[in-house]
């Protein structure tokens, strides 16, 4: 049998090339499973990497002796060996570096590994990246690079540098609008911050179409709102004028009776004078809109016609056109109702400022409500005008009554 040292210069150095292909591979194997901190792995590729290496070296060390004529004793031994034991014992090795290299470059599609997850990172469509607190990166995927480079014009190597770039939190970034939010984490007891971007383009969009439709349905609110109040208005237009016919019928009725009365009887005279003051009352409570009180002097002037004292406390607050037509409007109503269901003779206004609002008080010294005071009629029309100009009507029974008309 022909000896390994036998073979012609061609075939050894097929087996050296050969062998140097084994070191290339285990050197390979032995780096991705370092990477992997697969590190029995490692010890396992060094060691299929000394056989190999021997293997080279005795190749080298016979090539040499053809030249000094000088070999170790090793070196000589192995080469004395069957050409065939070479051969087997590299086919031996190949076979091992070969299933080691396939294990490590298929480890990564069955296990999850630090490569594996930078992988997967780059892969979805969210911008990822870590850093300490001095600003040194440990970690960002493609698309956090990518933004940095937009926003900043560089590459993303200062985390705190970026964060100070981002920190509106919503930036429209090439077409696309993005939200940028950071987190403080603690790894192995320090303390690193980490970053998200993500793409909110379709539910901005959404945001902002349910913002425009908001304001238009509160404009729709408002214009119905305003309907109804127009509506309500007529109805009590229509309710004063059906009032007015019926005092008009009355005040001829009460004309016939007078004309026709006993000057001699004074109970029949007394009966006719008391209904001439009811119907003039009456007169006063039901007069259209547009003869309201508009001024001090006609709200004194409607007092003196009831025959309730007007007491004006403290001066007069500087209203809009809007909130004076409101306060009067308020103090009409107050007066009539005091004189109509208090018998009430005097009628107190006062104004107090409470923070940024405006209070005005409508005090009677009349007979107090025995039961629950509903805002019906007038009462319920000043509350809806109040709340139309983001104003409040309420009641106070404590001592006397009081009307309370409160400016936000």
């Amino acid at each position: 049998m022909i000896s390994f040292a036998m073979l012609s210069a061609f075939a050894r150095a097929v087996f050296a090339l050969w062998a140097l292909l084994l070191l290339l591979i285990n050197l390979g194997s032995a780096a991705l499973a370092t990477v992997k901190r697969r590190y029995a792995f490692t010890a396992f590729a060094l060691v299929l990497f000394a056989p190999c290496y021997f293997l080279w070296q005795v190749i080298f060390d016979i090539y040499l002796s053809s030249q000094t004529e000088k070999i170790s004793a090793l070196s000589g031994s192995a080469g004395s060996l069957s050409w065939l034991s070479w051969l087997a014992a590299f086919a031996v090795l190949s076979l091992a570096a070969a299933l080691l290299f396939g294990f490590n470059i298929r480890y990564d599609k069955n296990y999850i590994t630090p490569g594996t997850i930078k992988l997967y990172l780059d892969k979805i469509p969210c911008g990822i990246c870590c850093w300490r607190e001095n600003g040194r990166v440990l970690f960002s995927n493609i698309c956090m690079n990518e933004l940095c480079k937009a926003v900043t014009g560089n590459s993303l190597l200062n985390g705190n540098q970026f964060c100070d770039a981002v920190a509106a939190g919503i930036l429209t970034i090439d077409g696309k609008v993005w939200r940028f939010a950071r987190r403080e984490i603690t790894m192995d007891g320090e303390r690193l911050w980490e970053m998200i971007a993500s793409d909110i383009t379709a539910e901005y969009a959404k945001t902002q179409a349910l913002e425009k439709d908001k304001a238009e349905l509160s404009c729709l609110n408002q214009e119905l709102w305003d309907y109804y109040i127009s509506i309500d208005e007529s109805v009590q237009r229509q309710e004063i004028l059906q009032a007015k016919m019926n005092i008009h019928d009355e005040m001829n009725r009460l004309m016939l009776s007078t004309v026709a009365a006993d000057t001699e009887d004074t109970r029949a005279l007394d009966n006719i004078f008391s209904l001439w003051e009811q119907n003039a009352l009456l007169l006063c409570m039901q007069a259209d809109e547009k003869a309201g009180c508009r001024d001090t002097g006609t709200l004194q002037a409607l007092a003196d016609a009831l025959g309730i004292s007007l007491i004006l406390q403290g001066d007069f607050p500087p209203f809009s056109d809007k909130q004076s037509e409101l306060f009067f409007f308020t103090a009409q109503e107050a007066i009539i109702n005091a004189v109509k269901h208090s018998q009430a003779k005097e009628m107190k206004i006062s104004f107090e400022k409470a923070g940024e609002s405006l209070v005005c008080r409508f005090e009677n010294n009349g007979a107090l409500p025995s039961g629950e005071v509903r805002f019906e009629g007038g009462l319920a029309n000043l509350a809806r005008l109040a709340e139309k100009q983001g104003a409040t009507v309420c009641t106070e029974i404590e001592k006397n009554f009081a009307l309370i008309l409160k400016f936000n």
